[in-house]
């Protein structure tokens, strides 16, 4: 049985979640193959966004319960395994965008997080939930959450267990919108409908020094690094007859 699908709209991939009945738990099994999913994208030039949601009213409730007893156990394979889903969505060079349409919780909000644009519908909540398992934070969730919504809302999430409701999360700034559930994939086409212009190794490239930036602690280094990487990209046919055709367009005025 399909755990997910994988459909293209034009230059817009959408990953669905199709395990309903188990609120799109992450299984280490459904995690590799999402990963592997998420990863063979790049090897389509047509596709330039990734967008990620679940189907009727759950996005993702977090992590199978059996492989954290695994875990628990000593094998900590089947949770890096569960960690692959989320990481291979940080690490994607495409524009990433969940369309959250119901709870996500754990490894379902780290999912959430991984992605670039988190868009909502009014059905969508947050909670961390590590500590009513009694366990650490994972996958990147206490870095990811206060950069997010910042220390004090972190805090009180990963600490007193507060769930952030769409509204919460939208005044949070954690949502970039609040839309209705049968309207986030027309919300996550609009977004991308300005991509149809761009070349996707553009796209990509972008994507790539953005994520290699995270890190750059200087404004001198963020510039020497871009330099390179838009010199670069001023030598492609796509900006030459850009820039020529802007240029004609101002000496017509």
């Amino acid at each position: 049985m399909a755990t997910f699908t994988l459909e293209k709209h034009g230059h817009l991939a959408v990953l669905t979640l199709v395990s309903h009945e188990k609120r799109n738990l992450l299984t280490p099994q459904i995690a590799l193959e999402i990963a592997d999913a998420v990863n063979k994208l790049t090897d389509d030039t047509e596709i330039k966004a990734l967008a990620v949601t679940g189907l009727q009213n759950s996005f993702c409730a977090g992590a199978d319960l059996d492989a954290l007893l695994e875990a628990a156990n000593g094998d900590g394979e089947e949770l890096q395994q569960i960690y692959s889903a989320f990481t291979s969505v940080a690490h994607s060079p495409l524009l990433t965008i969940a369309l959250v349409n119901g709870p996500a919780l754990g490894a379902g909000m780290n999912l959430a997080m991984a992605c670039d644009i988190r868009i909502a519908s009014g059905d969508a909540w947050f909670e961390s939930r590590f500590f009513t398992l009694g366990i650490h934070p994972g996958g990147g969730h206490s870095w990811l959450l206060p950069q997010l919504v910042g220390w004090q809302q972190a805090a009180a999430m990963i600490f007193s267990g507060e769930r952030l409701s769409a509204t919460e999360a939208l005044k949070a700034g954690f949502i970039k919108e609040l839309v209705p559930a049968d309207e986030l994939l027309t919300r996550a086409k609009a977004l991308t409908n300005h991509l149809a212009t761009v070349p996707a190794e553009l796209v990509r490239q972008t994507k790539t020094s953005m994520l290699a930036l995270r890190g750059c602690v200087r404004q001198d280094d963020a510039v020497a690094f871009e330099f390179r990487q838009q010199f670069q990209s001023l030598q492609t046919d796509t900006a030459r007859a850009n820039i020529s055709a802007l240029l004609a367009k101002i000496q017509k005025k």
